[in-house]
């Protein structure tokens, strides 16, 4: 499995689907990502080395990399209809991306947001949610395997139809789950409702939340498309850094027409918030994105955008 937790949930649900529909011949299932270039390509190469180790084998290919570049593999079988299986998986499948105890959940599918720099939108365009009450079900049967931690997951929560805090309220009220956590969540979550619901019931919510922001600089929040600028994102940390949680985010370095000023907010922002995880992502054009065209205009160097993401490092707290 490549790529992030909604990735890793999908691989359940595969894993789900091969048990109900068996196969005579031995399979494996690879889980592609094309988030960046990096990611697409050493999904890809996984593929190929697989193709040759193993001849005899089903290798079933999956998720958001050009899988046309496999296609002709012969032993390669391109599944594009992940999103038509089912939802969620028994919790009997224990789910390696995590450990023994905790359960992924995907409750959102989907995203048609705008930002520049994104293919997730080409890829996956249509929406899905899991109605609450599914939700709740799952949850339960799962606490009868032995689970205590959940983690919920989708492509943008934000829009997640049938409300996240709505969800959230069931859950904690329907179920008794020890503990939740949340795979990433969109800033645009984070409303007064959802920190008085985090805070109310401290007890069973992890003491960390991963929130992307992918830069501090007004203006390449704007050029990014993101629905945020650098005075909200230090609003909603503050109100939850008053309640006592940590924090993990995600940066992008070396974005089109990223200067010095702007890679220097960054810093700042991360130095105010105190993140104890950062994961740097080096900017990469993907195909048909406006910020592809961005960088055609305005590229950074290479050498500038592998100075910065050292950097960026240094803002991480121990």
């Amino acid at each position: 499995n490549f790529g992030c937790r909604v990735n890793a949930a999908e691989s359940n649900q595969f894993a789900q689907y091969l048990l109900d529909h068996p196969s005579s011949k031995p399979i494996i299932f690879v889980n592609t990502c094309a988030v960046t270039q990096k990611g697409e390509y050493e999904s890809l190469a996984r593929v190929r080395a697989l193709s040759q180790q193993y001849p005899n084998f089903q290798i079933i290919v999956s998720g958001c990399a050009d899988l046309s570049k496999i296609a002709h593999l012969p032993n390669v079988t391109l599944y594009h209809d992940k999103d038509k299986l089912s939802p969620i998986y028994t919790p009997k499948i224990k789910d390696k991306f995590s450990h023994s105890q905790k359960y992924l959940l995907k409750i959102q599918s989907g995203c048609t947001a705008n930002c520049s720099y994104c293919i997730v939108p080409q890829k996956r365009p249509h929406l899905w949610s899991l109605p609450i009450d599914q939700a709740v079900d799952t949850v339960n049967r799962a606490i009868k395997h032995n689970y205590q931690h959940l983690i919920i997951t989708g492509v943008n929560l934000v829009q997640y139809r049938y409300d996240l805090n709505n969800l959230l309220k069931s859950l904690l009220t329907q179920t008794k789950i020890p503990l939740i956590s949340f795979g990433s969540l969109p800033l645009s979550c984070i409303n007064q409702e959802f920190i008085n619901l985090i805070t109310s019931n401290r007890s069973r919510f992890v003491n960390f939340l991963h929130i992307p922001v992918q830069s501090g600089s007004d203006k390449i929040l704007k050029s990014m498309h993101r629905p945020y600028t650098q005075q909200q994102i230090i609003t909603t940390f503050t109100k939850l850094q008053n309640r006592g949680f940590d924090f993990g985010t995600d940066i992008i370095v070396g974005f089109p027409n990223e200067t010095d000023d702007d890679f220097l907010q960054t810093q700042n922002l991360c130095q105010l918030i105190g993140f104890s995880k950062i994961h740097t992502f080096r900017f990469s054009p993907r195909p048909n994105t406006e910020a592809q065209e961005l960088y055609r205009q305005f590229p950074v160097k290479p050498s500038i955008t592998n100075s910065r993401a050292q950097q960026i490092r240094k803002f991480i707290i121990k």
